[in-house]
């Protein structure tokens, strides 16, 4: 099921792009859908240069590659997101998973919550327990930077705390799994969460 919210996520998020139109701004500060798409492209197609996302030696390869994609009609560019190479390590099993459900779903939700109206997306019940299963992946990295430990609640779901013990220092944060997830993901003016 992991693996089928990864590629059904990314087939939202290109049905979104699609109508949401090529210069519809994103939660990403200064991309467009057509940034965003793209960014998707060189991360999935071309790792080399998706590398100077992170380290800086590899950024002219990133730029080079932003170029390449600058003049492909926005309909290609979303064709190229919606069907991934046969030799991404994301066609391995359990890899597409581990790889692409958080991306997408974060970058799905970039897309939706930059429009002036949104309203909060309903999930099934077996697509937010892998939601869920993300959500606290992502926390272990948010926490490692949180000044004291951080808990995570989701009703239904559970509890899970990471972070450096200090009396008093903690923070919990309440909400659905995607809801967390996108807090933990650097969204956190976005995303529908209760934090005391």
């Amino acid at each position: 099921m992991r693996d089928n919210l990864a590629r059904a996520e990314r087939l939202r998020l290109v049905d979104t792009a699609r109508r949401a139109g090529e210069d519809a701004p994103t939660l990403c500060e200064g991309w467009t859908t057509r940034d965003l798409a793209t960014h998707l492209i060189i991360r999935e197609r071309h790792p080399s240069a998706a590398l100077g996302i992170f380290v800086s030696k590899f950024d002219d390869r990133r730029r080079a590659k932003e170029n390449d994609y600058a003049s492909m009609p926005y309909a290609q560019l979303l064709g190229l997101v919606a069907s991934p190479p046969k030799w991404t390590p994301g066609a391995l099993p359990g890899v597409e998973s581990a790889m692409n459900t958080t991306e997408f779903l974060v970058h799905h939700e970039d897309i939706r919550r930059a429009a002036i109206e949104w309203i909060p997306r309903r999930l099934s019940q077996s697509e937010t327990a892998t939601v869920w299963a993300q959500t606290k992946v992502a926390l272990l990295p948010f926490a490692a930077n949180a000044d004291g430990p951080v808990t995570i609640e989701a009703p239904g779901f559970g509890t899970r705390s990471a972070g450096k013990k200090r009396e008093g220092d903690g923070v919990t944060i309440t909400g659905a799994p995607l809801e967390l997830l996108l807090y933990l993901m650097g969204r956190q003016d976005h995303a529908l969460v209760d934090v005391r």
